[in-house]
């Protein structure tokens, strides 16, 4: 029986499509050394976002739900502090009742600032995405990320130039492992159901006649003239080539569009306006787009993965390797007309780029993570990692055990 009991706590719809594969290694080859417990913090919680979705994906339902989103819409608040507040009890409340021997994490959502607790509660953590900068201290997201990857035991990095930034910010080497983006297990695994996708049909479309967008982030959405600005330059843009723009609009940027009086803007036959789209559509519309512009980080690997041109709507990115790749550009700080401009530098760029370069020794990312994670477990790593005799080998951690070093 196994005697190691793990929790992966994920909250939003792309940490399932990263982690669909290792969630399945974990309940299928792992059971004899882990009993994995999946739980959803309810951060996404309408049926488009979270419930429907992962009936598309076959991911299997998580044994529990925090029910944070749901639970603060019942009260009429919803502030990211509010959120924190209510996810960090109920968390709690969730290490009181399962005793876990570790909580495994993706990304750099609200949900993640809960390892807060998790670590205080003396649980060892791990996570995966590690070492992502953006050092644009506005963005919530970076500050997310900084916060997990120092109070994690165990850290799982895309790339070497991610293990390299924790390696700089004072994290243990040992701590870290690289193991390619395992958004390339998705894409890979998925591809012959995306390609069976009847979206462009269903939209009228016709590949490469179309570009796609998306806007969610805080940084583009809660400033009215920001928003204002990124709405007009690509309805501009695609007015002068004459092609249809669409629109999956997430509930918070309807909710902002309306608030900020602009929905004359995408009103116009320029947009086609949809609810959030399914993973398979949603990426059939990526492949056969003839430019996306969107502010997601996942969107912007997919592009570069489905060989499609990207502008990154946002001032900075995290994920600089798509840029190099020559696949993606980056808009950059806000201003009318900026988006325009970098809408107009992607749309003639050659789509030669090397696809493999987010994974680039091949193989499997979450078989990986895997393989690393039933070591750690079957040696007793996550029970010695934090040990002074583990810690003891770095002449500061003699130090401030009084020792000389």
């Amino acid at each position: 029986m196994a005697n190691f009991k793990l929790i992966t706590l994920l909250g939003i719809r792309p940490d399932y499509i990263r982690m669909f594969k290792l969630i399945k290694l974990i309940d299928e080859k792992g059971k004899d050394d882990i009993e994995h417990i999946l739980v959803h913090s309810g951060q996404h919680y309408d049926p488009e976002l979270f419930g429907n979705f992962i009936k598309d994906l076959g991911i299997r339902q998580p044994d529990m739900d925090l029910g944070i989103g749901l639970t603060l819409k019942e009260r009429g608040s919803n502030t990211y502090a509010a959120q924190t507040a209510l996810l960090d009890e109920r968390v709690y409340e969730m290490l009181e009742r399962q005793k876990p021997d570790a909580v495994m994490y993706l990304g750099d959502t609200n949900t993640v600032l809960s390892s807060v607790i998790v670590a205080r509660y003396g649980v060892p953590v791990i996570h995966l995405e590690a070492g992502g900068r953006s050092f644009d201290w506005r963005m919530p997201e970076e500050k997310c990320r900084i916060v997990i990857d120092h109070l994690s035991d165990a850290l799982y990095s895309y790339l070497p130039r991610y293990k390299d930034l924790l390696l700089a910010e004072g994290v243990a080497d040992f701590r870290v492992k690289v193991i390619g983006n395992i958004i390339m297990d998705a894409v890979n695994e998925w591809m012959p159901r995306v390609e069976a996708s009847t979206v462009l049909r269903d939209l009228k479309l016709e590949s490469k006649k179309f570009i796609l967008m998306g806007l969610h982030r805080e940084e583009n959405i809660t400033n009215g003239d920001i928003l204002r600005n990124k709405l007009t330059d690509i309805a501009k843009f695609a007015q002068e080539k004459q092609m249809p723009v669409v629109f999956p609009m997430m509930p918070r940027t309807v909710a902002n569009v309306e608030k900020f009086g602009l929905m004359d803007i995408i009103n116009s036959s320029t947009f086609i306006k949809t609810k959030p789209l399914g993973f398979f559509d949603f990426l059939r519309l990526e492949k056969e787009a003839r430019l996306i512009v969107s502010d997601s980080g996942t969107v912007q690997e997919e592009g570069l993965i489905v060989g499609t041109p990207t502008v990154i709507a946002r001032r900075s990115t995290e994920r600089p390797e798509t840029i190099w790749a020559g696949a993606t550009v980056l808009e950059g700080l806000d201003g009318s007309g900026t988006l325009y401009a970098k809408m107009t530098q992607a749309w003639d760029m050659p789509t030669t780029w090397d696809r493999n370069i987010l994974n680039p020794d091949g193989g499997s990312p979450s078989q990986r993570v895997f393989d690393d994670l039933i070591a750690k477990v079957r040696s007793n790593w996550f029970k010695t990692s934090r040990s002074y005799e583990t810690l003891s080998g770095d002449p500061r951690v003699r130090r401030a055990y009084g020792g000389n070093a």
